[in-house]
């Protein structure tokens, strides 16, 4: 079988997490490259809120030890790049997908707040100054939490949705009663 290119990963990561979307009831517009942050922006059906997400792909993100008899994951590993790894939003969340090419089964998703990616990289090693890969490699256990939890956007959006229809009726009036 013929190597997939990088950028056909990353593009196969991105349609599949649009179509997860899609199929879940929200809309995603997949942006083409044209937002260098942002890969997906993500909406509510009726359009209240919508958050960006930027996706990052693994053919193959899940490692075991080196050991032959070790047969559970003990970390993943996505490339983010610096630019990414900098980025810290309430309002960005990352979609990290392990295609698990050639292994028979679905895609994971692992949906993670961009703070936690943030956190991850806000250590000296990487602001040393020096040209490094930025690599994110957490242990399986520490992001188990975040494996295809797509409610976390749907709650995420909903609170946002009442927060913004919280400050729009207090300003119509000045949260005074009007009439």
């Amino acid at each position: 079988m013929t190597k997939r290119p990088a950028a056909l990963t990353g593009t196969a990561g991105v349609y599949y997490v649009a179509y997860q979307l899609a199929a879940r009831t929200f809309h995603a517009a997949v942006t083409h490259g044209n937002a260098p942050t942002v890969d997906i922006l993500v909406a509510l059906l009726d359009g209240a809120a919508t958050l960006s997400l930027q996706v990052k792909t693994s053919s193959w993100a899940r490692r075991t030890p080196k050991t032959k008899r070790a047969k559970r994951p003990d970390h993943y590993e996505w490339d983010i790049g610096q630019r990414s790894a900098t980025l810290c939003r309430p309002d960005l969340f990352f979609a990290l997908v392990d295609l698990k090419s050639r292994s028979g089964q679905p895609p994971d998703v692992f949906i993670i707040p961009s703070e936690v990616i943030f956190a991850a990289f806000n250590r000296p090693y990487f602001k040393s100054g020096k040209p490094r890969r930025w690599m994110y490699h957490p242990k399986a256990e520490e992001i188990e939490c975040f494996k295809n939890d797509w409610d976390r956007l749907r709650t995420y959006l909903q609170e946002k949705s009442q927060t913004t229809k919280t400050d729009n009726s207090d300003s119509i009036g000045g949260g005074q009663d009007v009439g």
